[in-house]
Formats: C-alpha cells, structure tokens, sequence
C-alpha cells in the first residue's frame, strides 16, 4: 500500500525537476547564452519573443511546485491530491517539450530516439488518468447509491452511464491508458510510420475527448451528490473556471479596445502572457480545492473573482465606446482627446463597483 504513493511522488517530483531543467535550458540557449547550448536553436529574439516563453515557463514552473505540494501534503483529501498532483507533474513536463527535447534527445537517429519521442504520449496518457482518477474520487468518492442512474436519465444515456461509473474503479483509468498506449503505438508501428506520430493520429484526438466528457460527468455527479464542506471545495472549481474566463474576457476587451481606438500595441506581448496569468490562477484554484482547510471563503473568493473580472471588462468595452463617439468614430465633427473616453469608462466602473458587487453575489452562489 505504501509503494504506489512512493511511485507517485518520485514520478511527481522527477517531472517537475525535468520540466524546470527543460525551460531553463531552452530559455538560457534563447537568451543567456551560458550553457553552450545556443548552436541547437541559435536564432535572434527579442524581448517580444522571450517575454511570452518566459510567462510560458512560469506557468509550467507553478505547475510543478503545485504538484509537488499536492503530492507531498498529508491532507485528508491525500487519493485526490496524489491524483491532481500526477496531472500537474505531466503537465508540467509537456509544457517543457521544447527543453526537454534539446537536453535529454538521443542525438543520432535510432531506436532510443524513437523511444525518446514515443514517451510524450505515455506522459500526456499519465496525465489523463491522474486527471479521471482525481474528479472520481473528488471531494470524496461517491457511495453505489449515489452512483446509481436517476429515474430522469434518457435509456439512450445509460451506457455512458455505465461507463462512467466502471471508470471510477481505482484501476480503470491506469487500464484504460494502457490499452490506448497499446493500441496507437502498434498501429503506428505495423503502419511503419515513428512512433511520435502516435499522439497525432485521429485516434488519440477521440480518446482525448471521451476522457473529458468523463471529467465533465465526474464533477456534475460530484456537485449533484455534493455535502456542504464537499460543495465548499467544488466551489473552488468555478473560481478556477472564473478566474481562466476572466482573462479570456480581458483579452477580448484588449482586443477590441486597441482595434477601435488605434492605440498603439505595448513592447510586450501582453496576450500570452495575460492567458497565462488566468491559467496560474486556474491552477492555483485547483489546488486550494484539494488541499484547502477552511482559512478561505470560496462563494466570497468566488464573487470577488467575478466582480473584478466583469468591471475590467466592462469597462474595456465602455472604453472602445466612448473613445469611438469622443474621436469622431461615431458622430463626425464630434471630438475629444484620445484618452478621455477610457479615463471616463473606468470612472463609471468605478462609481458603479458597489452595484455590480450586489449584482454578481445574487446571481452566483452564497
């Protein structure tokens, strides 16, 4: 019993290891140049160029400490965590795929090469069974009665029902990604193709969606079943969903801003690096609903996330309006200084902040 949690925190903590080294190594040959590694990707970049891969890096890097957290806490959610904690592990290392492949690829063509680029599908595969391991038994593993199928379900569902629940077995999803390991690569093998083409094949895009319609179910069968301490976990979930949407809107505000009112795009690129900024706090929700022991409120986390996210975006919105009618763009003969319009949407949002609060916290859960 003591072996398996072994296995997995020293799997854990090796991907992560291996995932920071990649990043490093992979900026260093871009950037520092002190590794002797810059002849592999020699190419000039420029700080637009880093700055993205250096918010790339950190994501993974949060990835892999948050994994290790999870992997090493001795909390009462620990089958969760060990889970979630695989997930992040093997997420961490692909994030790094262009490091890990400069430091660690065997140089000449052969069979270790073709093992080398084989084993990114036998990672990406680790990462979705820890992934339906973790919302299986997440917040807590559910009894057979709460598993049994509602009398509301349509029979067409019922074998997707099912299946849902055989995958809940311990052993199921480590079985499951041992046959689609075997599958695609002899497919890919007898068809005399690299063993790399394996995680591109048509095949693994299917398995690929099926295990997140499991996650999907595992979680609406979570909720639905859900205590209060389990729904106060489950609630950090949608403060990871609000806070990955958020930037999604941000960005979509950005976007429109600067197409409406011309204003000239910053040195750095401020997309990437604001997709990545939401994805850190995803994670970081993510794990806080594991490993969180009561100190924080999520419904308050929850609505304080959505509140901001909405007033920034509103109010980007506002902006393009305002900059659009203040410069011209709406009624001819009509014209402010460029600025203006955004300096007063902003002052709207935040007059109106308080409103919106009332707003957001009867609309989302207390």
């Amino acid at each position: 019993m003591i072996v398996v949690p072994t296995f997995v925190r020293i799997m854990v903590i090796l991907l992560a290891v291996a995932g920071t080294a990649g990043h490093l190594a992979y900026l260093d040959a871009l950037w520092w140049h002190s590794l002797g590694l810059t002849a592999t990707v020699a190419r000039d970049v420029s700080a637009t160029t880093i700055a993205p891969l250096v918010a790339h890096a950190i994501v993974s890097f949060a990835c892999s400490v948050f994994g290790v957290l999870l992997v090493l806490s001795n909390h009462r959610r620990h089958e969760a965590a060990r889970a979630l904690g695989l997930a992040y592990g093997a997420w961490s290392y692909l994030m790094a795929y262009s490091g890990v492949t400069m430091l660690f690829r065997p140089p000449a063509p052969g069979l270790e090469r073709e093992i080398f680029e084989a084993h990114f599908l036998l990672i990406e595969v680790v990462g979705l069974v820890g992934l339906l391991r973790f919302t299986s038994v997440f917040p807590r593993a559910l009894t057979r009665e709460e598993l049994l199928p509602t009398e509301t379900l349509p029979p067409i569902l019922l074998p997707f029902h099912n299946a849902s629940v055989f995958m809940r077995r311990s052993w199921a999803p480590l079985a499951a990604g041992a046959v689609v390991l075997a599958v695609l690569w002899g497919w890919t093998a007898s068809a005399g193709r690299p063993l790399s083409d394996a995680g591109l094949s048509r095949t693994m895009d299917v398995v690929r969606f099926c295990a997140a319609g499991l996650l999907v179910i595992n979680i609406r069968s979570a909720w639905s079943s859900a205590t209060e301490g389990d729904r106060d976990a489950l609630t950090w979930l949608l403060v990871g969903f609000v806070l990955l949407l958020g930037s999604l809107s941000l960005l979509v505000g950005g976007n429109v801003l600067v197409a409406v009112t011309g204003f000239p795009e910053p040195d750095v690129a401020w997309r990437p690096i604001l997709l990545d900024v939401g994805l850190v706090g995803f994670l970081w929700a993510l794990s806080t609903s594991v490993l969180s022991r009561g100190g924080l409120d999520p419904a308050q986390a929850l609505r304080s996330a959505a509140t901001v996210a909405s007033a920034i975006t509103i109010g980007l919105f506002l902006a393009a309006g305002f900059e659009a009618l203040f410069t011209g763009g709406i009624v001819s003969g009509f014209y402010f200084r460029r600025g203006v319009g955004t300096a007063l949407s902003f002052a709207v949002m935040l007059s109106t902040y308080g409103t919106l609060q009332v707003v957001v916290s009867r609309i989302l859960p207390a």
